[in-house]
């Protein structure tokens, strides 16, 4: 899933750019997507030292609880809390997209890794075909039932913020970037290692027995 980022704040703030957060406080929901995607938000609108964060719950409800009672300026949430942000007056000062990934321990072969990779391509070629009648799984699989989220409707959402697309190999050179950027931010230590982080030959393998079912 190519996941849409959003960085929000309560719908009575002076906050409209994502200069404007320079120096105030930004929850992020440290260890997950929506926080890289908020550092790199912020960190491309002011100097790194006039970035603020703070870490907070990873359940969206509460980071969007939080928010609302003022508890910091702005955080970054994914559907379906942009939805929910969205019709409670919030205003989306930035949003970005960013890959979905899954992680797989080295007693996974090239044989169920291919099927995963088949698997998730067909789901791709679903979704995407009708995108409206998969958003329901915004509310089906709600982290914790919430009455904002099983109020919205299926019309509530936004389609261009839903992306799929088929599984390909990582990029060498696009997880040596990511490793780069996170050790500057102190997330990482070390000097990135092809090996350690990518199993090339499972990869290859699943990729090369992969076709649409």
């Amino acid at each position: 899933m190519v996941v849409c980022g959003a960085l929000i704040v309560a719908p009575d703030s002076s906050i409209y750019t994502p200069q404007d957060l320079a120096n105030r406080l930004v929850a992020l929901d440290y260890g997950n997507g929506t926080a890289y995607a908020g550092l790199q938000m912020l960190e491309s609108a002011m100097p790194r030292e006039a970035v603020k964060t703070r870490g907070f719950d990873a359940n969206s409800a509460k980071r969007y609880a939080a928010l609302m009672a003022g508890e910091f300026d702005a955080t970054v949430v994914q559907e379906p809390w942009i939805t929910v942000a969205e019709k409670a007056g919030c205003r989306l000062v930035s949003t970005t997209f960013f890959y979905g990934t899954w992680v797989a321990d080295d007693t996974v072969d090239a044989e169920t890794y291919g099927a995963f990779v088949r698997a998730t391509t067909e789901a791709a070629r679903r979704i995407n075909a009708d995108k409206r009648s998969y958003v329901h799984y915004f509310k089906a699989y709600d982290f914790e039932p919430t009455p904002e989220v099983q109020a919205l409707s299926l019309d509530d959402f936004n389609l261009s913020r839903i992306q799929v697309k088929a599984p390909e190999p990582i990029p060498e050179a696009d997880a040596r970037w990511d490793w780069d950027w996170m050790s500057r931010w102190g997330v990482l230590n070390g000097a990135y290692d092809l090996e350690s982080q990518i199993n090339v030959a499972v990869q290859q393998a699943a990729h090369a027995g992969s076709v649409t079912v």
